[in-house]
């Protein structure tokens, strides 16, 4: 019955979109550039296709954030694992920025990429057996505020969660980097990223000062939370130190990293997408899953 109610809300959310039919199977790049949308609806109807073409069974949530401005918005839910009274989340945000003239930026390196990476961590997930719960949750209007994970948080699943582990900006790049605890609260992340980066061959770097992404919402709200990216490595370097200046007040003192010029722009397009390292995002999120599973 829940399927059919969120499929039927899917219906109206869309207002008469129908989310489009994949051949099976689609390649990494094919899914990501369906994202490049001129709606955040049809961004959803993608989403949604895309979850219906692997058999997911998902739920589509709207929320309303209170924002002046702020249409109403729709996470989409996908369990793969209902168990015990703690869940693990797997997370992207899909929308995309707005432009002052209104339209949509492709919104493929931020954030399809880290979409596709999490539907393709489904695949290898989906039918394993956890203790613990286990969903992947797409978060909507990232963009407009992080939004869509704050209503998460604060709804009656927010109580629920263990721990988030989101994905943000996995489009090239061959160097994984993740926002490394700042509290407490977070600390308990840290075995679990190694043992995950460890999992899949990869050596993770933690940085103090992460951009903002939906992890700050469940900080907020005191729940342990941290996010994902993989970019070259220099340019990480770049990133990190003008990350660090401006979390003292310092005006940075070189250029800015390169994807600080890509995102949010008319440049972030499917040129700039690197399938390989969504795929290696993909790996990751799963030994992320596992870890986290194993550290209960």
């Amino acid at each position: 019955m829940k399927l059919i109610k969120a499929l039927a809300l899917a219906g109206v959310i869309l207002g008469g979109l129908v989310a489009p039919a994949f051949a099976a199977p689609a390649t990494v790049a094919e899914e990501i550039a369906a994202f490049d949308k001129p709606t955040q609806a049809e961004r959803l109807a993608v989403l949604t296709g895309l979850l219906d073409a692997r058999g997911l069974t998902y739920e589509v949530r709207p929320f309303t954030s209170g924002k002046p401005g702020a249409p109403e918005g729709y996470n989409v839910v996908v369990v793969l694992a209902a168990g015990g009274d703690k869940d693990v989340l797997l997370t992207a945000h899909y929308d995309a920025l707005v432009l002052k003239d209104g339209t949509l930026v492709n919104g493929v390196v931020d954030n399809a990429a880290s979409v596709v990476a999490l539907l393709r961590a489904a695949d290898a997930l989906k039918g394993q057996t956890f203790q613990r719960g286990l969903r992947i949750v797409f978060f909507d209007q990232e963009e407009r505020g992080l939004l869509g994970a704050a209503a998460y948080a604060a709804s009656p699943d927010g109580q629920r969660v263990a721990a988030v582990f989101n994905f943000d900006i996995n489009a090239y790049g061959d160097t994984p980097f993740y926002a490394a605890a700042t509290t407490p609260v977070d600390a308990p992340l840290e075995g679990v990223i190694t043992a995950a980066c460890q999992a899949a061959g990869e050596t993770c770097r933690g940085l103090q000062a992460y951009p903002p992404s939906d992890h700050l919402a469940f900080r907020k709200a005191l729940i342990p939370a941290t996010s994902f990216s993989y970019l070259p490595a220099a340019e990480v370097d770049v990133l990190q130190g003008f990350m660090a200046q401006l979390a003292m007040g310092e005006r940075p003192s070189g250029p800015p990293p390169r994807i600080l010029g890509l995102i949010h722009t008319p440049q972030d397009v499917m040129d700039v997408v690197d399938p390989a390292t969504v795929e290696k995002a993909a790996s990751l999120a799963v030994q992320v899953a596992r870890a986290a599973e194993n550290a209960r």
